[in-house]
């Protein structure tokens, strides 16, 4: 049980894809009080003063999220983020919107506060909580899954070792011999160009005097590389995630905790490729 809570997570940080199952949160909590009617909730009448109070359940549902996946999540996921931490967080969450539906009922209701009634909504909310959030992880599971079989869809082709390439950045003086499907990625910094791949599975930086455009010439043929930022070309292959929005957005990769800065001319094409994976 502790392996499988350790294991590495990777939470929704496409744009559309985060505020999709924000909004989808929210819509079945708002579903499930109106059709169910659980929690006492049937002796509210009439119908429409129901469907007013479910709805702003829901409401106050999606404004916690809202709160937590763009303000608080990323401050807290990092590269060593587990599905243990991400199990823990969603319980936080989920008392916390139970905290808010009950001042949300003390307000509708104008019901004196009570601590053992706070500590049913924090608890109703987990309960109620638990269906979607499983769906939730399915669905990730699901695209973790399908990533994996397309990232074990190109073994075949990488059977017989790559050939080394010459990386000189325009400067044949000191030019770098490395297998392509090795470079994690590729940075500038003034005059100079680091690359940073893989030996083994130790992670070697080498820096030679160059330019990224020139680098970025030689590398042209693979579609594996792309330039993200002025000053990076990142090798897709090795991103696990994406963070972030269009004004922040960052790639993270495996064998590496540096996260590679995205432009935000190129944000879109970034986010697209992780939303087809």
């Amino acid at each position: 049980m502790a392996t499988i809570l350790n294991k590495p997570f990777n939470p929704i940080h496409a744009p559309k894809e985060k505020i999709g199952s924000i909004i989808l949160f929210g819509l079945f909590i708002f579903l499930f009080l109106f059709v169910f009617r659980p929690f006492g909730m049937d002796a509210i009448n009439p119908l429409f003063k129901l469907l007013l109070v479910s709805f702003g359940f829901g409401l106050v549902t999606i404004s916690v999220l809202l709160v937590f996946k763009y303000l608080i999540e990323p401050v807290l996921v990092g590269p060593s983020w587990t599905l243990g931490k991400n199990i823990l967080l969603d319980l936080v969450v989920a008392s916390l919107i139970g905290a808010a539906n009950y001042l949300y009922i003390r307000l509708v209701f104008g019901s004196p506060f009570e601590l053992r009634f706070l500590i049913l909504a924090i608890w109703t909310a987990i309960l109620v909580g638990i269906i979607p959030v499983t769906i939730g992880y399915i669905l990730t599971f699901n695209r973790l899954y399908r990533n994996a079989l397309q990232s074990s869809s190109v073994i075949p082709d990488t059977i017989f070792p790559e050939e080394e390439i010459i990386i000189s950045a325009g400067n044949p003086r000191n030019e770098v011999r490395v297998i392509p499907e090795n470079i994690l990625f590729l940075c500038s910094n003034d005059n100079y160009v680091t690359i940073v791949y893989l030996s083994g599975t130790t992670v070697v930086k080498n820096t030679v005097r160059g330019t990224l455009k020139a680098a970025e010439s030689e590398l042209k043929k693979d579609k594996r590389f792309m330039r993200c930022h002025k000053c990076y070309i990142v090798n897709l292959a090795y991103a696990s995630g994406i963070r972030g929005n269009s004004q922040n957005m960052t790639i993270r990769l495996r064998h590496t905790e540096t996260e590679i800065p995205v432009s935000r001319s190129m944000a879109p094409e970034i986010a697209s490729s992780f939303r087809k994976r």
